[in-house]
């Protein structure tokens, strides 16, 4: 992940339904440094500084770094004053720290990617061997149709091209979401308001990054801003919250304006794509996740 405000949320919904082993960071919504202290941001917001955090990639394969400053601030999380943190950390780096986690895992492991691919393309090509013990990727990326930082692209596939094509056709099972669905999910003004009733800081923080988020995402309307990233998690728990379609895709590599674009292809690797999500279900989700945690 790369918080980011909405990988906020998702970290912070994903620690409240699921076993979360790890975090990994990669520059994409911010450097790589201000994405890894953003993350220990959250997880000390949360109460859980036991999970470990790894730093990954601080730029795309083969491209140099955009950013998206101009929607989540200077910070990466702009909108709420952080305490100062020491984010010391282990040297050790991401995707190493993710191959002991896949030598010494006897179930298969669901990975959730909510930035730029990166960090899932460096493992897919150092380490071949460990790529069957990935049981489940689930992605936030990418777009059937339109874009958001071009008209053609999503942010993250943008970001590094290259990454999501060697992680869309390597056979790994995957479930892919994008703005063709993150769009319909939308987070009202009242929904921004309940985030205070969450205890602590929890919910000051996250009323404070939601309303600056709902004034800088150019997708923000009156019906309320996407909160995409939280959309992979619920595709990892809850797929019977969203509609599939189950189609061969690549991602479009070129300088140009069709760079990031996706896809649909004929033949390789089937990709399971949302189409349609089931938005009243995945709210109710949501918001009982976070209430029974965060109390």
């Amino acid at each position: 992940m790369d918080p980011g405000h909405d990988d906020a949320l998702a970290m912070l919904v994903a620690l409240a339904t699921l076993e979360v082993q790890g975090v990994s960071v990669v520059a994409g919504n911010q450097t790589v440094d201000k994405t890894m202290r953003n993350a220990r941001r959250i997880l000390t917001a949360a109460n859980r500084p036991d999970i470990p955090l790894r730093e990954g990639a601080s730029r795309p394969l083969f491209r140099s770094l955009v950013t998206a400053g101009s929607v989540h601030g200077t910070s990466g999380l702009d909108g709420y004053e952080f305490p100062v943190l020491d984010v010391s950390e282990s040297a050790q780096p991401a995707v190493a720290w993710l191959r002991e986690q896949m030598q010494g895992s006897l179930q298969a492991v669901t990975w959730i990617a909510t930035g730029p691919l990166t960090n899932v393309a460096s493992f897919i090509l150092g380490h071949p061997d460990l790529v069957k013990n990935i049981g489940l990727l689930a992605i936030m990326g990418g777009a059937l149709r339109g874009g958001n930082i071009t008209p053609c692209a999503e942010f993250n596939f943008y970001v590094d091209p290259d990454a999501a094509n060697i992680v869309l056709t390597s056979g790994i099972p995957i479930r892919l979401v994008g703005l063709d669905v993150t769009h319909k999910a939308l987070l009202s003004q009242d929904g921004i308001q309940r985030f205070r009733r969450l205890p602590g800081m929890v919910g000051e923080m996250l009323y404070g990054l939601f309303t600056f988020f709902a004034a800088h995402e150019p997708d923000a309307n009156a019906q309320g801003v996407p909160i995409h990233d939280v959309l992979a998690v619920a595709a990892a728990e809850h797929p019977e919250f969203f509609t599939w379609l189950m189609v061969p895709v690549t991602v479009e590599r070129c300088d140009g304006q069709c760079r990031g674009q996706v896809q649909q292809r004929s033949e390789g690797p089937l990709v399971a794509v949302a189409t349609d999500i089931d938005t009243a279900k995945f709210f109710d989700w949501m918001w009982t996740a976070l209430e029974r945690y965060y109390r």
